[in-house]
Protein backbone atom coordinates (compact mmCIF):
# COMPACT_ATOMS: atom_id res chain seq x y z
CA UNK A 1 0.00 0.00 0.00
CA UNK A 2 1.35 3.10 -0.91
CA UNK A 3 2.21 5.67 2.13
CA UNK A 4 -0.03 9.32 1.78
CA UNK A 5 1.57 11.92 0.07
CA UNK A 6 1.54 15.93 1.86
CA UNK A 7 -1.70 16.14 -0.21
CA UNK A 8 -3.28 13.19 1.86
CA UNK A 9 -2.76 15.22 5.08
CA UNK A 10 -5.67 17.28 6.64
CA UNK A 11 -4.82 20.94 6.61
CA UNK A 12 -6.09 21.20 10.98
CA UNK A 13 -5.54 18.53 12.25
CA UNK A 14 -3.06 15.97 11.37
CA UNK A 15 -3.60 11.97 11.94
CA UNK A 16 -0.67 9.92 13.50
CA UNK A 17 1.59 8.42 10.58
CA UNK A 18 0.53 4.67 11.80
CA UNK A 19 -3.28 5.25 10.67
CA UNK A 20 -3.18 4.46 6.60
CA UNK A 21 -5.10 5.98 4.71
CA UNK A 22 -7.86 3.04 3.48
CA UNK A 23 -7.88 2.57 7.45
CA UNK A 24 -8.90 6.55 7.95
CA UNK A 25 -11.54 6.69 4.97
CA UNK A 26 -13.19 3.01 6.69
CA UNK A 27 -13.19 5.94 9.64
CA UNK A 28 -14.54 8.56 8.23
CA UNK A 29 -17.23 6.56 6.51
CA UNK A 30 -18.19 4.81 9.79
CA UNK A 31 -18.48 8.12 11.49
CA UNK A 32 -20.81 9.66 9.20
CA UNK A 33 -22.98 6.20 8.18
CA UNK A 34 -23.59 6.07 12.55
CA UNK A 35 -26.50 9.05 12.72
CA UNK A 36 -28.57 8.96 9.75
CA UNK A 37 -27.05 8.04 6.71
CA UNK A 38 -26.37 4.98 5.17
CA UNK A 39 -23.03 4.29 3.89
CA UNK A 40 -24.17 4.15 0.29
CA UNK A 41 -26.00 7.82 0.77
CA UNK A 42 -21.96 9.43 1.27
CA UNK A 43 -20.45 11.08 -1.10
CA UNK A 44 -16.82 10.78 -1.70
CA UNK A 45 -15.98 14.47 -0.79
CA UNK A 46 -17.17 14.41 2.24
CA UNK A 47 -15.73 11.23 3.39
CA UNK A 48 -12.56 12.67 2.33
CA UNK A 49 -13.11 15.69 4.25
CA UNK A 50 -14.20 13.86 7.35
CA UNK A 51 -10.78 11.73 6.65
CA UNK A 52 -8.59 14.36 6.47
CA UNK A 53 -7.68 13.70 2.87
CA UNK A 54 -8.03 14.95 -0.76
CA UNK A 55 -10.33 13.54 -2.61
CA UNK A 56 -8.43 12.12 -5.06
CA UNK A 57 -6.83 9.40 -2.36
CA UNK A 58 -9.92 7.65 -2.75
CA UNK A 59 -9.62 5.91 -5.40
CA UNK A 60 -6.43 5.19 -3.99
CA UNK A 61 -7.86 2.51 -1.81
CA UNK A 62 -10.96 1.71 -3.03
CA UNK A 63 -12.81 1.39 -6.72
CA UNK A 64 -16.56 2.73 -5.62
CA UNK A 65 -18.30 3.23 -2.44
CA UNK A 66 -19.53 -0.75 -2.14
CA UNK A 67 -15.82 -1.36 -2.08
CA UNK A 68 -15.10 0.80 0.94
CA UNK A 69 -18.85 -0.01 2.79
CA UNK A 70 -17.48 -4.04 2.30
CA UNK A 71 -14.30 -3.67 4.16
CA UNK A 72 -15.97 -1.64 7.03
CA UNK A 73 -18.42 -4.55 7.07
CA UNK A 74 -15.28 -7.23 7.29
CA UNK A 75 -13.81 -4.93 9.72
CA UNK A 76 -16.77 -4.52 12.07
CA UNK A 77 -17.52 -8.41 11.92
CA UNK A 78 -14.71 -9.79 13.07
CA UNK A 79 -14.98 -7.37 16.31
CA UNK A 80 -18.54 -8.10 16.30
CA UNK A 81 -17.80 -12.24 16.08
CA UNK A 82 -15.04 -12.45 18.55
CA UNK A 83 -16.70 -10.08 21.14
CA UNK A 84 -19.88 -11.94 20.73
CA UNK A 85 -18.58 -15.53 21.25
CA UNK A 86 -16.40 -14.04 24.30
CA UNK A 87 -19.52 -13.19 25.71
CA UNK A 88 -21.35 -16.07 25.37
CA UNK A 89 -19.11 -18.74 26.07
CA UNK A 90 -18.55 -16.68 29.82
CA UNK A 91 -21.69 -19.09 31.54
CA UNK A 92 -20.10 -22.37 30.40
CA UNK A 93 -17.09 -21.29 31.47
CA UNK A 94 -17.75 -20.55 34.82
CA UNK A 95 -19.49 -24.24 35.18
CA UNK A 96 -22.59 -24.02 34.05
CA UNK A 97 -23.05 -27.16 31.82
CA UNK A 98 -26.10 -29.11 31.29
CA UNK A 99 -24.05 -32.48 30.97
CA UNK A 100 -22.65 -31.69 34.37
CA UNK A 101 -26.45 -33.16 36.51
CA UNK A 102 -28.30 -36.22 35.87
CA UNK A 103 -31.40 -34.52 37.11
CA UNK A 104 -33.39 -32.90 34.20
CA UNK A 105 -35.33 -30.33 35.98
CA UNK A 106 -32.15 -28.90 37.18
CA UNK A 107 -30.68 -29.21 33.57
CA UNK A 108 -32.87 -26.83 32.46
CA UNK A 109 -32.99 -24.59 35.25
CA UNK A 110 -28.84 -24.33 34.48
CA UNK A 111 -29.87 -24.03 30.60
CA UNK A 112 -32.34 -21.16 31.75
CA UNK A 113 -29.75 -19.78 33.71
CA UNK A 114 -26.63 -19.44 30.94
CA UNK A 115 -29.24 -18.06 28.59
CA UNK A 116 -30.16 -15.01 30.82
CA UNK A 117 -26.52 -14.39 31.98
CA UNK A 118 -25.52 -14.67 27.97
CA UNK A 119 -28.51 -12.32 26.67
CA UNK A 120 -27.64 -10.01 29.66
CA UNK A 121 -23.59 -9.96 28.70
CA UNK A 122 -24.47 -9.61 24.82
CA UNK A 123 -27.08 -6.66 25.45
CA UNK A 124 -23.86 -5.14 27.28
CA UNK A 125 -21.61 -5.85 24.44
CA UNK A 126 -23.74 -3.78 22.13
CA UNK A 127 -24.17 -0.76 24.35
CA UNK A 128 -20.46 -0.85 24.35
CA UNK A 129 -20.05 -1.25 20.21
CA UNK A 130 -23.28 0.96 19.34
CA UNK A 131 -22.14 2.34 16.30
CA UNK A 132 -20.52 -0.63 14.44
CA UNK A 133 -24.31 -2.46 15.46
CA UNK A 134 -26.49 0.53 14.22
CA UNK A 135 -24.67 0.85 10.87
CA UNK A 136 -25.11 -2.69 10.73
CA UNK A 137 -28.42 -2.96 10.93
CA UNK A 138 -28.87 0.14 8.83
CA UNK A 139 -27.23 -1.40 5.78
CA UNK A 140 -29.35 -4.66 6.11
CA UNK A 141 -32.31 -2.81 4.63
CA UNK A 142 -30.49 -0.31 2.81
CA UNK A 143 -29.70 0.74 -1.25
CA UNK A 144 -26.82 -1.32 -2.01
CA UNK A 145 -27.19 -4.98 -2.94
CA UNK A 146 -23.73 -5.24 -2.61
CA UNK A 147 -23.93 -4.51 1.00
CA UNK A 148 -26.93 -6.26 1.93
CA UNK A 149 -25.74 -9.51 1.07
CA UNK A 150 -22.65 -9.22 3.25
CA UNK A 151 -24.24 -8.21 6.14
CA UNK A 152 -26.25 -11.28 5.35
CA UNK A 153 -23.37 -13.38 5.18
CA UNK A 154 -22.30 -11.33 8.64
CA UNK A 155 -25.61 -13.12 10.17
CA UNK A 156 -24.96 -16.49 8.71
CA UNK A 157 -21.75 -16.54 9.87
CA UNK A 158 -22.89 -15.39 13.54
CA UNK A 159 -25.43 -17.72 13.51
CA UNK A 160 -22.49 -20.59 12.91
CA UNK A 161 -20.90 -19.64 15.53
CA UNK A 162 -23.75 -19.84 17.80
CA UNK A 163 -24.79 -23.10 16.96
CA UNK A 164 -20.71 -24.12 18.05
CA UNK A 165 -20.93 -22.49 21.24
CA UNK A 166 -24.14 -23.93 22.32
CA UNK A 167 -23.74 -27.56 21.05
CA UNK A 168 -19.78 -27.30 22.73
CA UNK A 169 -21.09 -25.75 25.90
CA UNK A 170 -24.11 -26.71 26.70
CA UNK A 171 -24.71 -30.35 24.73
CA UNK A 172 -28.62 -29.87 25.30
CA UNK A 173 -30.49 -33.76 24.75
CA UNK A 174 -32.84 -34.41 22.05
CA UNK A 175 -31.88 -31.80 19.95
CA UNK A 176 -29.51 -32.46 16.91
CA UNK A 177 -27.32 -30.37 15.16
CA UNK A 178 -29.20 -28.90 12.81
CA UNK A 179 -32.50 -28.43 15.34
CA UNK A 180 -29.53 -26.26 17.16
CA UNK A 181 -28.36 -24.27 13.76
CA UNK A 182 -32.33 -23.65 12.85
CA UNK A 183 -32.81 -21.68 16.47
CA UNK A 184 -29.44 -20.22 16.50
CA UNK A 185 -30.37 -18.54 13.19
CA UNK A 186 -33.62 -17.06 14.57
CA UNK A 187 -32.43 -16.11 17.49
CA UNK A 188 -29.41 -14.28 15.90
CA UNK A 189 -31.97 -12.40 13.63
CA UNK A 190 -34.17 -11.20 16.08
CA UNK A 191 -31.84 -10.32 18.54
CA UNK A 192 -30.72 -7.60 15.76
CA UNK A 193 -33.75 -6.20 16.45
CA UNK A 194 -33.72 -6.53 20.53
CA UNK A 195 -30.73 -4.63 20.64
CA UNK A 196 -31.61 -2.12 18.70
CA UNK A 197 -34.41 -0.99 20.81
CA UNK A 198 -32.14 -1.88 23.56
CA UNK A 199 -29.72 0.79 22.43
CA UNK A 200 -32.81 3.14 21.46
CA UNK A 201 -35.21 3.27 24.52
CA UNK A 202 -32.57 2.91 27.86
CA UNK A 203 -35.45 3.82 30.11
CA UNK A 204 -37.01 -0.06 28.95
CA UNK A 205 -33.70 -2.12 28.75
CA UNK A 206 -35.11 -4.04 31.83
CA UNK A 207 -37.99 -5.06 30.17
CA UNK A 208 -36.20 -6.05 26.66
CA UNK A 209 -34.10 -8.19 28.35
CA UNK A 210 -36.30 -10.30 29.80
CA UNK A 211 -38.42 -10.12 26.44
CA UNK A 212 -34.82 -11.27 24.91
CA UNK A 213 -34.64 -13.98 27.34
CA UNK A 214 -38.18 -15.65 27.21
CA UNK A 215 -38.12 -15.50 23.11
CA UNK A 216 -34.85 -17.66 23.64
CA UNK A 217 -36.51 -20.26 25.60
CA UNK A 218 -39.08 -20.77 23.98
CA UNK A 219 -37.42 -21.83 21.10
CA UNK A 220 -35.75 -24.24 23.00
CA UNK A 221 -38.52 -24.90 25.09
CA UNK A 222 -40.66 -25.61 21.64
CA UNK A 223 -37.56 -27.43 19.93
CA UNK A 224 -37.57 -29.86 22.87
CA UNK A 225 -41.33 -30.28 23.44
CA UNK A 226 -41.96 -31.06 19.74
CA UNK A 227 -39.21 -33.42 20.03
CA UNK A 228 -40.69 -35.44 24.27
CA UNK A 229 -43.05 -33.74 25.36
CA UNK A 230 -43.61 -36.30 27.99
CA UNK A 231 -39.97 -36.13 29.01
CA UNK A 232 -40.12 -31.88 29.69
CA UNK A 233 -43.36 -32.36 31.69
CA UNK A 234 -42.25 -35.27 34.21
CA UNK A 235 -39.04 -32.53 34.79
CA UNK A 236 -41.75 -30.40 36.99
CA UNK A 237 -39.72 -27.53 35.38
CA UNK A 238 -41.90 -23.90 34.87
CA UNK A 239 -41.34 -22.25 31.69
CA UNK A 240 -40.26 -18.78 33.72
CA UNK A 241 -42.54 -15.59 34.28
Amino acid sequence: MKKDSAEDRPSAKVPSPLVSGRQRLMEAALQLAATTRSLASLGLREVARQAGLNPNTFYRHFNDFDELGLAVIDQLSGQLREGLRERRRRPAEAGLKLSDTANPGDAWRKAQDVVRESIALVLDFVTEHRTAYVVGIREMHGSSPVLRKALRKVLDDIGEDMTEDVLGALQLPLLQREDVAEISQLVIRQMTFFSLDYLEHPEQREQIRRQAERFVLLLFWGAIAAKAPQELAASGLRFPD
